[in-house]
């Protein structure tokens, strides 16, 4: 950050901003986009794991977690804010592990077995120049001068799955936040240990805001003739799956999309939404693709996050295992279905903000019927869906400003 005057405020943002994943990559768009409506006078510097220039797809650059442990980095009293995702319960090894390919995984994997999985998380650690014991958890002991600490609607649905001692670090960290808010029912119950010392606070996840910021008109101009080709071509239902689930599905994928067409008259659109290595969304779709045999196209794997936010903005439909995906439906009023074979992240989301048409995952032998259900559900209902799910995300930030000392104006 650059030194300025001590009467104004700072944030650094952090989170997974270094790798292509597209919810990952909208929090700090969002979130800078909020405090330069409401408090301008708010510095704001953007930090992920490691240096990073995703501008091409539409991201803002990062700054290297370490930058943050330089000496004048951080004044006391700064905010540091961890500006959304399922942050809570990934390691050091975990977050690692993404930004690399498959030989950098297999050299981790190999680590971890000869060293043992904590001296390589520690290991980890190091090389990325943090003193928190989690990538995405820390205390304001954690940092070079004392600030406050926020957590911005973030998920951790998968906490009950951790260590009893991992569990208990976690919580002592959180209880020191300045602000914490979560995405989901179930992560509040599963916080609910702290809060007789900090309120955890229950809110929808603040990219729902996308379509404010991003109207379709913009996502236009950012959209490449090929593709805008594509949406124009006649109704789709827009289909999104990372490869661990394609791969035990795939026959009862192109099936599912077949029938959609056959009842619906949906073509499809695959798009790839989680590009990285562990979802590698590209991958599950090419095979898709070449096994369907009605009308369908697919989107680039270097498609921007505009072009992705803009397929789904004017799909007929919406239909995918990404909470990101089923998120931008909710934001620009799209039907749609999460896809999921076990309670998880985006049913505990999609249970605590949707309508109740939408508001299970469903199994894909049910995803024919449950698309016409989706399908029926008035445009005016999805809309007012959707003014209250923004207008509770500006809500979660005033909140969350007031908690962090932060000046904020209303609009």
């Amino acid at each position: 950050m650059t030194p300025i005057s001590a009467a104004q405020p700072r944030a650094a943002l952090l989170g997974a901003f270094d790798r292509f994943n597209y919810g990952d990559l909208l929090f700090p768009l969002v979130v800078q986009n909020e405090l330069a409506a409401h408090s301008p006078m708010t510095e704001v510097a953007v930090h992920a794991l490691i240096e990073s220039d995703l501008t091409r797809y539409g991201a803002l650059k990062t700054l290297p977690l370490r930058a943050l442990y330089k000496q004048g980095a951080l004044r006391r009293d700064d905010v540091v804010l961890f500006a959304g995702g399922g942050t809570i319960g990934v390691d050091w090894t975990y977050m690692h592990a993404n930004l690399l390919g498959e030989t950098g995984n297999k050299a981790l994997y190999y680590a971890k077995r000869l060293l043992g999985e904590a001296a390589v998380d520690s290991l980890s650690r190091r090389y990325f120049g943090s003193r928190a014991p989690f990538p995405w958890v820390a205390g304001p002991e954690d940092f070079p001068v004392r600030v406050k600490v926020a957590y911005n609607a973030v998920g951790g649905s998968e906490f009950s799955k951790l260590a009893p001692s991992v569990q208990a670090r976690t919580l002592e960290r959180l209880s020191q936040a300045s602000y914490l808010s979560v995405r989901d029912v179930e992560t509040k119950r599963l916080f609910s240990p702290i809060e007789h010392k900090i309120d955890v606070a229950l809110t929808p996840d603040s990219a729902v805001l996308m379509s404010e910021q991003y109207p379709l008109e913009f996502l236009a101009r950012h959209t490449s003739d090929a593709l805008q080709a594509d949406i124009d071509a006649g109704p789709y239902v827009c289909f999104q799956s990372n490869l661990a689930y394609s791969r035990r599905h795939t026959d009862r994928i192109v099936a599912t999309l077949e029938a959609i067409y056959e009842t619906h008259g949906l073509r499809a659109m695959l798009l790839p939404i989680g590009r990285y290595v562990g979802l590698d969304d590209q991958v599950a779709l090419r095979d898709i693709l070449a096994k369907l045999r009605t009308p369908a196209a697919i989107v680039s794997d270097e498609a921007s996050i505009w072009e992705i936010m803009h397929v789904i903005a004017r799909a007929g439909l919406f239909l995918g295992t990404s909470l990101h995906g089923n998120v931008t439906s909710q934001s620009f009023a799209v039907p749609h279905l999460g896809l999921s074979e076990q309670p998880c992240k985006l049913d505990y989301y999609l249970d605590s903000w949707d309508l109740p048409e939408q508001a299970r995952c469903v199994q894909l032998v049910d995803a024919n019927a449950q698309v016409g259900v989706a399908l029926a559900v008035p445009a005016a209902r999805r809309q007012v869906k959707r003014a209250e799910l923004i207008a509770r995300a500006h809500e979660n930030f005033a909140r969350m400003a007031s908690a962090c000392a932060i000046q904020w104006r209303q609009a």
